[in-house]
């Protein structure tokens, strides 16, 4: 990757003035309002921002909620802007989804009550409302945040999720109803299309040529599809456990969900290397749901799939979900569904018949 070299803005040049003049206590670590506004009238040059964009967060103590920071009347769905170098890591939250992609250099990401650190090419994804800040402090660095609406997320980023009701489940988790972690980390290194798609997407926002709107939309889902080929099972979020970063939670569910006519859960903890008392309480934690309970709903969805889909016999469809006869199987989707396989398949070719 070609190194990019930016210089300093005027307010970039007197925050790395004051970190440098003893700052580095305060700029490196996340700051609450309440440790802004004791500053000094010299260091409180975040006034005309703060004034302009945040609104005193009522429910949330020495927290800003950021406003929406597109234009008024912008139909704007994105919008992407580099993150200030040496800012004061002032802790806040907002109400859209925001994208931070580490184009080169490092920073320190504050979420909550998680810390940990990003380099070149880490890709983190922000659950609306989650209070954070970001810590920047090398004139080298450079880091991308995107805003993103609810609505196109959801159209663009989780429609394109692999279709396991259970993975689409955990990222529903996390992104909308923030269970389980209030961030998903996906580390791309040095990958050239991650780079060239945000290098464009921040081009488009700054210049706002004819189409722009239209075009980072495009570059936005362009970027999603290439990250979800590669790296979907990359995904780390953090461990609801012990507040570590968990690497093999998507990749762990994935499996679960292709593998569920087969194994158990002490052969589940053997691939990963888990013990199995930490597992269980792991699957608990981050889907709400027991390995038998997960089991149970890939056995049930997978199920109604081929009854919907085919014509295959029952006794046969059993086999395939890992159900040892028909019996056992026909018992288990009845407490499922609420009626038996024959019933579903019948009621299901009805509606369609009369649709």
């Amino acid at each position: 990757m070609k190194h990019v070299q930016i210089e300093l803005n005027s307010r970039e040049q007197l925050f790395k003035s004051f970190y440098k003049d003893g700052g580095q206590a305060i700029m490196e670590r996340p700051m609450m309002l309440s440790e802004y506004r004791a500053l000094s009238d010299r260091h409180r040059i975040m006034d005309d921002i703060i004034e302009k964009y945040h609104v005193e967060n009522r429910a949330a103590e020495n927290i800003n909620t950021i406003r929406d920071i597109r234009e008024p009347g912008s139909e704007d769905l994105i919008q992407a802007n580099e993150h200030g170098r040496y800012s004061y890591p002032l802790m806040h939250n907002h109400g859209y989804v925001e994208i931070i992609y580490v184009y080169q250099g490092t920073c320190t990401h504050f979420v909550e009550n998680n810390r940990f650190e990003m380099k070149a090419g880490d890709f983190c994804i922000l659950a609306p409302n989650t209070v954070h800040a970001i810590s920047a402090v090398h004139d080298d660095d450079l880091i991308l945040n995107v805003i993103i609406s609810q609505p196109f997320f959801g159209s663009t980023f989780m429609h394109l999720l692999r279709k396991e009701p259970v993975i689409i489940e955990f990222f529903e988790n996390i992104l909308y109803k923030r269970a389980v972690s209030p961030y998903i980390l996906y580390p791309t290194g040095d990958d050239p299309t991650m780079q060239t798609g945000f290098q464009l997407l921040h081009r488009e926002s700054s210049r706002k040529d004819y189409l722009h709107n239209e075009s980072m939309s495009l570059l936005v889902r362009q970027i999603f599809i290439h990250l979800l080929r590669h790296y979907e099972m990359n995904a780390i979020v953090a461990n609801p456990l012990n507040h570590s970063q968990e690497n093999n939670i998507v990749a762990l569910i994935s499996y679960i969900s292709v593998n569920y006519d087969h194994i158990t859960l002490n052969s589940t903890a053997e691939f990963f290397g888990y013990n199995v008392t930490y597992l269980s309480r792991l699957l608990k934690k981050c889907t709400g749901k027991s390995f038998s309970e997960m089991i149970n709903d890939a056995q049930m969805n997978n199920a109604k799939k081929l009854l919907l889909e085919t014509n295959v016999p029952i006794t046969e469809i059993a086999y395939k979900v890992g159900c040892y006869d028909a019996s056992h199987f026909t018992r288990k989707f009845k407490t499922s569904v609420g009626m038996t396989p024959a019933q579903f398949r019948k009621t299901a070719k009805a509606e369609s018949l009369q649709a």
